[in-house]
């Protein structure tokens, strides 16, 4: 059974040893990322400029200051997915859009557990979440095709589908944007009239 957890202080090591480790080992290309590529703003380097320790010591940082959130999924205590998901103007990469509005940017799934539900578990659980959190709508910009290629990293357009997600608009000739509106969902109180 898949564990999901939000990324806090408290997962700092497990993310690290994920990232470090397991993560990329069917995509070395993007080994050292840390995910912050979508963090920084202009002039803030790249991968190509930025080795992975650089990486690694700002993703610390922005963990440490809740500027980089997501969530890890765990089978027992070791983490096999990470999923980038955070406040979308957090992204300095990406268009500015409003205060309430939440993105995911990439899923990374430890080469032994893709194909098992493993991303599905963590977006599920980040709708939720986000969700209590104030967000009122996720939005993502998945593949508009299912093909997975080492660009597929921002998740199968299938998945986002049947979690409840509206394609709109083509960004460009492989990517469409997807949305959903989140609500908190109502809670039963017992003995209320």
């Amino acid at each position: 059974m898949v564990d999901v957890r939000r990324l806090s202080i408290d997962e700092l090591q497990s993310f690290l040893d994920f990232m470090g480790g397991p993560a990329f080992a069917t995509n070395p290309q993007w080994a050292g990322c840390y995910c912050q590529f979508y963090l920084n703003g202009p002039g803030e380097g790249n991968l190509v400029e930025d080795p992975g320790e650089t990486n690694r010591q700002k993703a610390c940082d922005r963990i440490m200051d809740g500027t980089m959130q997501g969530y890890l999924a765990f089978d027992g205590e070791k983490a096999i997915g990470w999923m980038a998901a955070n406040k979308a103007n957090n992204f300095k990469a990406m268009p500015k859009t409003a205060d309430d509005v939440a993105k995911v940017l990439c899923f990374v799934i430890d080469a032994d557990h893709q194909g098992r539900g493993v991303a599905t578990t963590l977006l599920r659980f980040a709708i939720q979440d986000l969700a209590s959190q104030g967000f009122t709508s996720l939005e993502a910009a998945p593949r508009s095709s299912d093909d997975f290629d080492s660009a597929g990293y921002r998740g199968k357009l299938s998945t986002y589908v049947k979690a409840g997600f509206v394609a709109g608009q083509k960004l460009d000739e492989h990517h469409v944007l997807v949305r959903r509106t989140l609500t908190i969902p109502e809670v039963t109180i017992r003995g209320a009239t």
